[in-house]
């Protein structure tokens, strides 16, 4: 008679993570269905049985081996992920095989409005969820009470004792059983772990919840390390944006004092400032008189572009308009400020014959 690995797994008193390892170190033999799930032998699920109670040292320490290569393999997966996203992807994958769940969900805590949000919901086969939420957690005193002492919970939708909101929580997608793991970094709790079954499985032995904590602080500290990563790359991004501006305007602002009428003036100015600053385009005007220009920058769908002003102190009340693909930086920002400033200065003196102004007297004999 053959057994599933479920079964097989209820039968030695061992987690199905430990009958696959068996099954795919050769210690335990099994066949495959057409569908290539495994079976194995009642036959062989007995000696193995029996082996197991003659050795209990030797299989404890086996299984501690198993638990510490297990956390190893883990911190080395985890390690290499430097994007977020791929580290989200990997951290469920990982929680999915090892604690034998069907999804992986994980949350971050936002602790000035005291609520969570999901950041990643997968399922084993590593299809991506879109997330529900936020919630907040004086709706779930359950999840608050984890984050705050950092325990390791596990919720059973047909235990009488459960919590009655995560129960709910449970019920909404038909799901049996729930593991609770608090992500800890440097002592704090930066989030949550939810490893969810569809169906009723053993409780977990302390072995398995020992690993599902290591897990989840292995996956703290690669967020952390994760969203530092980004932000650097962020900084880095941005401060070649501006040294990109500070050249182009480094070299056309000069130019602009030479103009010969208002026109020609706020036509250079529309076209310094789009090709400096990468923009869609770029409108100045001055004096009741504008210019505009496009450039080879494209917003990226409807509702995606983004506008700054800059406007100059009066009397030249000076405006520049830049439609942009991203939302500017301080930094930027503050460049266009500079720009609409000098070139005020600039249009202060340009020589304009369009606008009718009489010219200056002559110097009396």
């Amino acid at each position: 008679m053959y057994v599933s690995v479920q079964r097989a797994a209820l039968r030695l008193g061992v987690s199905p993570v430990t009958i696959r390892r068996w099954t795919a170190s050769g210690l335990l033999p099994c066949t495959r269905t057409p569908g290539g799930h495994r079976r194995i032998s009642t036959e062989d699920l007995d000696d193995l049985a029996r082996r197991i109670a003659d050795g209990d040292r030797l299989a404890a320490r086996r299984a501690r081996e198993r638990e510490l290569e297990t956390v190893v393999d883990t911190a080395i997966a985890l390690g290499s992920k430097l994007e977020l996203p791929e580290l989200l992807a990997e951290i469920s994958r990982q929680v999915t095989c090892v604690l034998d769940c069907d999804y992986c969900t994980i949350y971050e805590l936002d602790t000035d409005e005291q609520l969570v949000r999901i950041i990643a919901d997968y399922d084993r086969s590593g299809r991506r969820w879109p997330p529900l939420g936020p919630y907040r957690l004086k709706d779930y005193p359950l999840t608050r009470r984890i984050i705050e002492e950092q325990e390791v919970v596990e919720v059973d939708r047909d235990d009488p004792a459960a919590d009655a909101a995560e129960v709910a929580a449970l019920s909404i997608e038909n799901d049996a059983h729930m593991l609770l793991v608090p992500l800890v970094y440097q002592g704090r709790s930066i989030g949550l772990l939810e490893a969810i079954r569809h169906e009723k499985g053993r409780r977990r032995t302390r072995q398995e919840l020992r690993m599902a904590r290591a897990i989840a602080n292995q996956a703290a500290v690669a967020m952390v390390n994760a969203r530092t990563v980004t932000s650097i790359r962020q900084s880095e991004r941005e401060l070649a944006a501006v040294r990109r501006v500070q050249s182009t305007l480094r070299h056309g602002l000069p130019a602009l004092a030479g103009s010969a009428s208002t026109d020609v003036f706020l036509a250079d100015l529309a076209d310094m400032v789009c090709r400096a600053f990468g923009a869609v385009s770029c409108v100045a005007a001055a004096a009741g008189r504008s210019a505009g220009v496009t450039g080879s920058a494209r917003a990226a769908g409807q509702g995606k572009a983004h506008v700054a002003v800059a406007r100059a102190p009066l009397p030249s009340d000076l405006a520049v308009t830049l439609t942009l693909v991203r939302p500017p930086t301080p930094p930027i920002r503050e460049l266009l400020d500079l720009v609409a400033t000098f070139s005020a200065v600039c249009l202060g003196r340009t020589g304009d014959a369009d606008t009718g102004a009489e010219p200056p007297a002559p110097a009396p004999n």
